[in-house]
């Protein structure tokens, strides 16, 4: 389905949850357009909800922007205030961790575009993990050295 307009009012939203904390709906409107290299994703935050683990990439680079309602944007753990209008693009390999956590009394919506790289490693310094996207494996992040035994 390449080469095809589309229209967002006609993409469902998909629903993902895990615990109390992370959730949202999506609308992956770049796969129903037919791309392949760029994701863009349409997202709707509920109140008190976390759109993700705080995270970084190191091949990604990741553009948010705010549609509709307000929400905390959490950069490196400090909080900043994200508004229908506002922009941000985090660069690959910055490390500079990111998610969103909506504080309001209404849904939050906005739209997230990335490249997308097999070989992108995703990290999440708060519980020291990362995810090898070109095996789709999270592992526990700690030091070793190629020589070490296993453990």
């Amino acid at each position: 389905m390449k080469n095809t307009i589309i229209n967002i009012d006609d993409i469902c939203w998909e629903s993902w949850q895990h615990s109390d904390n992370y959730s949202s709906q999506q609308k992956h409107i770049g796969d129903a357009a037919g791309c392949e290299k760029i994701g863009v994703t349409m997202e709707k935050l509920s109140p008190g909800k976390l759109s993700s683990v705080a995270h970084y990439h190191t091949k990604e680079e990741e553009h948010i922007y705010a549609m509709q309602g307000e929400a905390t944007l959490l950069i490196n753990g400090i909080p900043h205030p994200f508004k229908q209008g506002d922009y941000i693009c985090f660069n690959a390999n910055s490390a500079i961790s990111h998610t969103l956590r909506n504080d309001s009394n209404e849904d939050f919506v906005f739209m997230v575009v990335g490249n997308r790289d097999m070989h992108d490693v995703v990290v999440y310094p708060e519980n020291n993990k990362v995810q090898v996207r070109s095996i789709d494996e999270i592992y526990a992040k700690r030091p070793t050295n190629y020589w070490d035994p296993d453990e």
